[in-house]
């Protein structure tokens, strides 16, 4: 993975729906982690969130969102575990913390029975005489379905490049209760953040 200018990541910022991570996930969602091979992460000890030191629209607008608090109380509790600490006041932290969340509609069309829409009749000729057979098909069935994408990216704050990143995709639940949308929360969060930040590999 190649740097990213902090500024690139603000423009790339996606459109954040009011739902929780994937919202609530119908399967297991698929993870990528992708990071700077040549970077040390073993001095990162503090961060802040990145909407908390640079002001956006994206930032605002997450800032009023009921799943902000959510997201950031999970991430935090992950990095917390692993003795990474968060900054206040003036002090930028070692490294930033960002998170984007987007939302995809997809279509489904199954054609299983091979007819179209329609009334279909069939004349068939055997030993003991012939039998018409007549049927309907209603053609093929359309399933609407939604895919979420969560992204959690690391900036390092002496550089301001993009180290580290993590991605977890999956279809989304058409609807889900509280417990649904803190359950998902604090699994992706854990499944994203497992390995972070990265151990260097022996040489």
């Amino acid at each position: 993975m190649g740097y990213l200018n902090i500024s690139t990541i603000r423009n790339a910022a996606v459109v954040i729906v009011a739902l929780c991570l994937l919202g609530a996930c119908s399967n297991q969602p698929n993870y990528v982690i992708d990071q700077k091979e040549s970077f040390d992460f073993s001095p990162l000890k503090t961060y802040r969130w990145y909407d908390d030191v640079n002001s956006s629209t994206e930032g605002e607008f997450r800032r009023h969102n009921s799943s902000d608090k959510r997201i950031r109380s999970y991430v935090d509790r992950e990095l917390t575990a692993k003795g990474l600490r968060e900054t206040r006041a003036h002090d930028t932290g070692d490294f930033l913390i960002n998170y984007h969340i987007s939302k995809q509609e997809h279509t489904r069309i199954n054609n299983y029975s091979g007819y179209p829409q329609g009334i279909h009749s069939a004349v068939g000729v055997g030993t003991y005489g012939s039998a018409v057979a007549i049927g309907y098909s209603s053609g093929p069935s359309v399933k609407v379905y939604k895919e979420g994408t969560v992204v959690i990216d690391v900036i390092d704050t002496q550089s301001n490049k993009l180290v580290w990143r993590g991605i977890a995709e999956g279809k989304m639940k058409s609807s889900m209760s509280q417990k649904d949308k803190d359950h998902i929360a604090s699994e992706i969060s854990r499944e994203l953040l497992t390995d972070f930040p990265p151990i260097p590999s022996p040489n």
